[in-house]
């Protein structure tokens, strides 16, 4: 009786085992067939922790929605006066080996600082050489992107607590501006998507669901999940633009 026992709890589990393993594969090619589905548009996200914290909206905003799907490829402390391997290495990596409809770029809040140019030179913070070097790093991003025939959005810089914090970002923002518009891309403008009446920094607001709480964290910089599932819907706006145009 006892090794009837056995056997008996050996066949359960091994008929567990069984239905397990058959659900790992529906699982797996349910996911494969998700990646195949040419009506899934693919929104990846690139830049430095403003940019992780947009790409955790965007996935929590969509997690229902089966248009898209998002891939998050950014690195917290990525900076654009810092080595390529921060800011190039994951764009270039991600066209060679991977394809998406849109991209979605957010860098800028660790770029204060000087850089060394192509010549390694160094040049300081907001003088006109440092605008020319900074340009173009922007522009090789877009250059990548482009070429992949990637729909860029590249997200502003909001106003931050601090008057001097906000004037370099909006010096900074500028420059994304104007050479995405040279590429053809959409420059998505979000100094004010989070502010009072009178358009300045503001630590609370209505949430989606219109109840006020805290949208900004304590460095006056970031911001709360909520305050970015608020970016997120900003970006979201502007995606059904890829149906329009075919892609």
């Amino acid at each position: 009786m006892r090794n009837f026992a056995c056997l008996s709890v050996i066949g359960r589990r091994a008929r567990w085992v069984g239905v397990a393993a058959l659900l790992m594969l529906c699982c797996g090619a349910a996911a494969a067939v998700a990646d195949d589905d040419a009506s899934v548009r693919r929104v990846v996200v690139f830049g430095d922790s403003q940019a992780q914290g947009v790409a955790g909206g965007l996935q929590r905003v969509l997690l229902d929605d089966p248009r898209y799907k998002v891939l998050n490829h950014t690195h917290p402390g990525a900076a654009l006066v810092h080595s390529e391997s921060e800011w190039m290495a994951p764009v270039q990596t991600f066209v060679d080996k991977d394809k998406a409809e849109a991209a979605v770029v957010m860098f800028g809040a660790n770029d204060r600082l000087d850089l060394r140019d192509e010549d390694g030179r160094y040049v300081h913070f907001r003088t006109d050489e440092w605008r020319a070097a900074y340009a173009k790093r922007v522009d090789r991003i877009l250059t990548a992107l482009s070429g992949a025939r990637l729909k860029v959005i590249w997200c502003g810089n909001p106003i931050a607590r601090s008057p001097t914090y906000s004037a370099d970002m909006s010096y900074i923002n500028d420059i994304f501006a104007d050479e995405v518009a040279h590429f053809g891309g959409e420059f998505l403008p979000l100094w004010t998507v989070i502010a009072d009446n009178q358009g300045q920094f503001t630590a609370y607001g209505p949430d989606r669901s219109g109840v006020t709480e805290r949208l900004r964290n304590d460095d006056g910089i970031h911001f709360t999940a909520a305050g970015y599932e608020l970016i997120a819907e900003r970006v979201i706006s502007v995606l059904p633009s890829l149906q329009a145009n075919g892609r």
